[in-house]
């Protein structure tokens, strides 16, 4: 239950934070003052990096082990979600989402893989299913509802800076 636990809260981070660009993009343009088409490079370089990460990591993890490359993993990109506030141009927040995008791709492959090893057969299916699909998901929901409430009252960067700090939370558990 411990492993499905954490496995699942770091689907909810991943999502969060693999999502979070599309509910800031609005909020960046309007503070930068750019055109919304600047950004197009910035949501294809996460997803590049997102790639990326997921054939990288998962065969390091078949390698060293599925533990030590998920805490690394959520360390990292949570590390990059928080060198994101600081961000003051489009270059460097595509270079930053696309380093991102690395770690975030790890959690997906991973997280599944070890939901799988740990299940009983006969559920392993459904286990992988629920705990993948409601906690991916679930964290790219729940970065539009902390949106609405952060953009508003502390700017874009606070995204960002939630979206970093609770990961860095998972990872230390």
């Amino acid at each position: 239950i411990g492993i499905y636990a954490l496995c699942g809260a770091s689907l909810v981070m991943a999502g969060f934070n693999a999502q979070a660009m599309g509910f800031v993009a609005p909020a960046i343009i309007a503070d930068w003052n750019s055109a919304a088409s600047e950004l197009g490079p910035v949501f294809g370089a996460g997803n590049l990096g997102f790639l990326i990460g997921c054939l990288l990591f998962g065969i390091l993890a078949d390698k060293i082990g599925r533990r030590p490359v998920l805490v690394f993993s959520t360390v990292f990109f949570s590390v990059m979600t928080l060198l994101t506030v600081r961000t003051a141009s489009v270059q460097e927040l595509l270079a930053l989402r696309f380093i991102t995008g690395i770690g975030l791709g790890c959690i997906l492959p991973n997280t599944t893989a070890l939901i799988g090893e740990y299940s009983p057969r006969r559920k392993r299916i459904p286990l992988i299913m629920i705990t993948v699909g409601v906690g991916f998901t679930g964290g790219a929901a729940l970065v539009g509802f902390i949106a609405a409430w952060l953009i508003p009252a502390f700017g874009w960067n606070s995204v960002f800076f939630t979206g970093g700090a609770l990961s860095l939370v998972v990872a230390l558990l």
